[in-house]
C-alpha cells in the first residue's frame, strides 16, 4: 500500500483533494500534515474524518517541523 503526504489538507484545496483522492485510490493511504491556521479547519474534512486510509496529524508551530 503506497502512502501519500498532503501539506494544509484542511485548507480549501486540500479538503477538496483529500475525500476525491481517498474514494479513487483505495489502495493508498493518506497522511495529511496541517498547521491549521486561519486557512484550515477540521470542519472541511468532517465527511472523512474516520476513514481508515486516512491519518491527519496537526502541528502546533512551524518550528515542531525543524527540529
Amino acid at each position: 500500500m503506497q502512502t501519500i503526504l498532503i501539506t494544509g489538507g484542511a485548507g480549501f484545496i486540500g479538503s477538496n483533494f483529500i475525500p476525491y483522492f481517498l474514494e479513487n485510490n483505495s489502495d493508498c493511504k493518506v497522511v495529511n500534515l496541517d498547521l491549521l491556521t486561519y486557512a484550515g479547519s477540521l470542519d472541511n474534512l468532517s465527511d472523512v474524518e474516520n476513514h481508515p486510509n486516512l491519518i491527519m496529524q496537526f502541528l502546533e508551530s512551524i518550528f515542531m517541523i525543524i527540529l
